[in-house]
């Protein structure tokens, strides 16, 4: 998910903000930046025209010839078009009139494990069985667009925003909001996979990242992307500007942690917790892809094993339907014949409520483009846990 907030990268020239059609150029001079494809893990330079005022369009037949090679792949690209965004180069609708339609063939859509860091680029694993034509469609894909055009640029931003943050909120963070990905390991490493885990699009249990679907923003409003049987993704409908990429069941916790920024949703889901009723233990996890259907409505998972009862995620609160968390929950304990559920799931709300304002209290002597965030997604989850009124018949 792209960052709003410009800070000084680290790589000079990786992040190409890639405008098409954009201005009329009345003088434009010929440079060189990373882009087009790698090779031995070093970007190879793709033309490209900057104007006075120093934006940035990469030659045209550069998107063009990457939109050439996706339909010879198998794919197809509908009324889209790239052009300049808040946010840099995003995809719209070339007429608004008409519908867009992306068509991604399972042979161009990739699970994160078969994609590896090599040097400035991202590629395909050898192990991954690739044919060598998907394979330089990837590698020259991503240099161009996605993570040369401005990935790694905004991975490295958020990731050095974490890194200046004071260690004892560092370790708030890891400890109560589920942030180790962004603040321990290797720096590097950290910002690849960030890139893979707010650009990868997700069916059931697994990820896949997938060609112009990672260039789209996401919001409340934004189009479904949907897996056929064979792996292959489709995403079709209006779009009157930036075409959006719609959230998927996170609430606003789920969206900083995948995308690091702060959006505001409609429900809540509880912290990662575990807690005990008589001889039961119930650990709540935060896995909102696991669930399934009850009475018309998706409810977590359930499982009981050696006396601990586990819910692949809880929901807290819901602005459609506030009765609803209680009764779902009431519901799974009398069928897992745990008692006190009343009282376990006040002491659920208590707790998920001391975390996120015991978080703006810690944030509160401080400043900065990442605080302001973290504080923007702490208000937002607290409203959606303010959405817990009574209870209802399922």
């Amino acid at each position: 998910m792209p960052l709003t907030h410009a800070t000084r990268l680290h790589k000079p020239d990786f992040c190409l903000i890639l405008l098409t059609g954009a201005a009329r150029l009345t003088s434009t001079r010929l440079v060189y930046s990373l882009g087009d494809h790698c090779q031995n893990g070093h970007s190879v330079a793709a033309p490209i025209n900057e104007t006075p005022d120093g934006e940035r369009l990469p030659d045209r037949g550069v998107w063009q010839s990457l939109l050439d090679e996706f339909r010879a792949l198998g794919g197809v690209a509908e009324n889209l078009a790239l052009r300049p965004s808040a946010t840099g180069g995003r995809l719209f609708p070339e007429n608004p009139d008409r519908p867009v339609l992306l068509r991604v063939p399972a042979n161009l859509v990739f699970p994160p494990p078969d994609i590896a860091l090599k040097g400035d680029c991202i590629a395909i694993e050898d192990s991954a069985g690739t044919e060598p034509r998907e394979r330089v469609f990837f590698e020259r894909y991503h240099a161009a667009l996605s993570w040369g055009g401005g990935g790694y640029a905004e991975g490295a931003t958020l990731i050095d925003m974490f890194d200046s943050l004071q260690p004892e909120l560092q370790k708030r963070l890891v400890a109560d909001f589920g942030m180790r990905p962004f603040i321990e390991g290797e720096r590097r490493e950290r910002i690849f996979r960030y890139f893979l885990r707010s650009r990868a699009i997700r069916r059931r249990r697994e990820t896949y990242l997938a060609p112009f679907l990672d260039l789209m923003n996401r919001s409340s409003n934004g189009l479904h992307a949907k897996f056929g049987p064979h792996r292959g993704v489709r995403l079709e409908g209006n779009a009157e500007g930036e075409i959006f990429l719609a959230y998927q069941h996170h609430d606003a916790l789920g969206i900083f942690n995948k995308h690091g920024i702060a959006g505001s949703r409609l429900h809540a889901l509880s912290v990662p917790m575990h807690t005990r009723s008589g001889p039961s233990e119930l650990a709540i996890g935060r896995d909102p892809m696991a669930d399934t259907d009850r009475a018309g409505f998706r409810v977590p998972q359930m499982r009981v094993e050696s006396g601990t009862v586990h819910l692949s995620y809880l929901t807290v609160g819901n602005a459609k339907f506030p009765r609803l968390p209680r009764a779902i929950f009431y519901d799974l304990m009398r069928e897992a014949r745990v008692g006190r559920a009343e009282e376990i799931f006040d002491q659920i709300l208590f707790v998920n409520r001391t975390k996120f304002l015991a978080l703006l209290e810690a944030l509160e002597p401080h400043r900065g483009e990442l605080v302001s965030r973290l504080r923007s997604m702490a208000h937002f989850q607290l409203a959606a846990l303010a959405e817990c009124v009574g209870a209802r018949e399922l």
